[in-house]
């Protein structure tokens, strides 16, 4: 047979290489197909090169390597205690209105509510009073420049770890730098470097970090090698050639790129969850969050919520049936306030006039509401614009923490050019909406629960959150937390447990300043 040397030497390194990819990561092969014609494609062009005839036997060999690559067993569901999936910036009216069938499926036999948030709807505050079922008074995270290290009391991940569970914590807000646990640490996107536990799936992180460490010229791996390694701790093959696709076509950046970090999560995640079979697992997507502040009522965002469901779908098929399943978003969404007219505030002039008075001083937007943080109450008050009146009204919202919005909704644009802050333009301080302004927080978020009875569900707060889902784990609430136990055991436990804290390891993480991404936060409008 003509050529068919020359098929199989230039089949092999393909044909090896998805034999190696299968078995070190059993979900690799979702695309059989498109993998064996990548494979076969060399073996073909070498054969009308190399023309050198050969038995009909040699087809044996490349079948024999396919089959061990395309037959590569299939893990069994994990037993997982409790599976948290949170799905950023959810609201009930948004998923009614959508044919999202794993929802839909959860919901059938679960138990569904409202989970309303808190002020100021900043997702790192939210996500850990949810986890701490502590007030920002207490748990110190109060805005976005944080680390997980900074928080003054156990999380519902610390505590189970003390209850003798493993856990899995994939992207939950704050948690950088990771800390050793029994299990993996993925810290969300708010992460400055790319520190995982364990080290191998560090892969994630630079993929999400790699156009700004370009940039930045900071020192990395090659994609190629983030690629392989990413490959060996779970990317499929289906999540490649999606990325190839995008590279290729340049389509609609901002929407393409993050559901393409839902694919990598995904991917990572329940690569993940088989490996190390944790008793607590969580998982956070965000595109919903991202994708609904510039795309709100869209498309783009509408997509982003059938991505949800479709990676909720397959999470809940790799647990086992007994595994109780949580879904929660830590607040809902609502189309921006007001037209195109309408002043909406800057941050940065405002945080460099502040941090005269407090070096420490936070400043970021939601929506048209500035929330401020840091030690600069009398500072605000002491702010007068050209008329003599205060340029924002100022709402305490936590100890230490502001509500800030314009006094003047509305300015032309020669009156905004006009107009001052103490001695300083106007227009440094705040501007006109631009079209990107599409979708703002909104405080009704949602809850739903498998595993945990059905019938309805009180309305829930941000501080019910915890005392539930310790109970769902079987691990009796301490009696501090405030909130609620809206199902499973009513039972009690110690007084307190915020002791816990002070008994973390946090190992030897070599991380340094900044504590937050910053180009995330501008991308998101939460700094300008």
């Amino acid at each position: 047979m003509r050529g068919l040397w020359g098929f199989v030497a230039g089949s092999l390194p393909g044909l090896l290489f998805c034999v190696w990819a299968a078995w070190v990561n059993p979900f690799f092969l979702d695309m059989p197909w498109v993998a064996l014609a990548l494979a076969l494609a060399p073996g073909l062009l070498l054969a009308a090169i190399w023309r050198r005839p050969g038995p009909r036997g040699l087809l044996v060999l490349p079948l024999a390597i396919w089959a061990l690559a395309a037959f590569r067993p299939v893990p069994a569901p994990v037993d997982v205690k409790l599976l948290v999936v949170g799905i950023d910036g959810a609201s009930w009216d948004r998923i009614d209105a959508l044919e999202l069938p794993a929802l839909e499926a959860l919901q059938e036999r679960g138990r569904r509510t409202t989970l309303m948030s808190m002020d100021p709807m900043f997702s790192p505050l939210l996500w850990t009073t949810m986890a701490s079922g502590k007030p920002p008074s207490e748990h110190g995270v109060r805005g976005f420049r944080v680390r997980s290290d900074q928080a003054r009391v156990p999380r519902l991940w610390d505590i189970a770890e003390a209850e003798g569970y493993s856990v899995g914590i994939y992207k939950w807000l704050v948690s950088w730098p990771p800390r050793p646990v029994r299990g993996f640490m993925v810290p969300a996107w708010l992460a400055a470097t790319p520190e995982t536990w364990p080290e191998d799936l560090t892969f994630v992180k630079e993929l999400e970090l790699a156009n700004r460490q370009r940039r930045q010229q900071t020192p990395t791996r090659s994609l190629p090698a983030i690629g392989l390694s990413g490959i060996a701790h779970g990317l499929r093959l289906s999540t490649l050639v999606h990325a190839a696709w995008q590279l290729a076509t340049g389509k609609n950046p901002r929407v393409e790129r993050d559901l393409l970090r839902g694919r990598i999560d995904r991917d990572a995640f329940v690569w993940s969850l088989h490996t190390y079979q944790p008793d607590l697992a969580t998982f956070t997507y965000y595109a919903t969050d991202g994708l609904q502040h510039a795309f709100w009522g869209e498309e783009p965002a509408d997509r982003a919520y059938r991505q949800a469901d479709d990676v909720l779908g397959e999470l809940v098929a790799h647990v086992s049936e007994q595994t109780v399943v949580v879904v929660l978003s830590d607040h809902g969404f609502q189309a921006f306030e007001g037209d195109d007219e309408r002043l909406v505030p800057t941050t940065e002039a405002l945080r460099a006039l502040l941090s005269a008075t407090d070096p420490e001083v936070q400043v970021h937007r939601l929506g048209v509401k500035l929330v401020v943080t840091g030690d600069v109450e009398e500072a605000l008050k002491g702010l007068l614009d050209e008329r003599g009146a205060p340029p924002y009204a100022v709402e305490p919202l936590q100890p230490g923490v502001f509500g800030l919005t314009l006094t003047r909704e509305t300015l032309s644009v020669d009156a905004l050019a006009l107009a001052r802050v103490g001695d300083e333009p106007m227009d440094r301080f705040a501007r006109h909406r631009e079209h990107t302004d599409r979708g703002d927080h909104h405080p009704e978020g949602i809850f739903l629960v498998r595993g945990a009875g059905q019938g309805p569900l009180p309305t829930m707060q941000l501080l019910d959150v915890a005392p539930t889902l310790q109970a769902l784990m079987g691990i009796p609430p301490a009696v501090d937390l405030r909130g609620r136990i809206v199902a499973g055991s009513t039972e009690r436990g110690p007084a307190s447990r915020d002791a816990l804290v002070h008994d973390l390891d946090w190992g030897a993480w070599d991380v340094e300043e900044p504590l937050v991404d910053e180009e995330a936060l501008r991308r998101l409008g939460y700094i300008e």
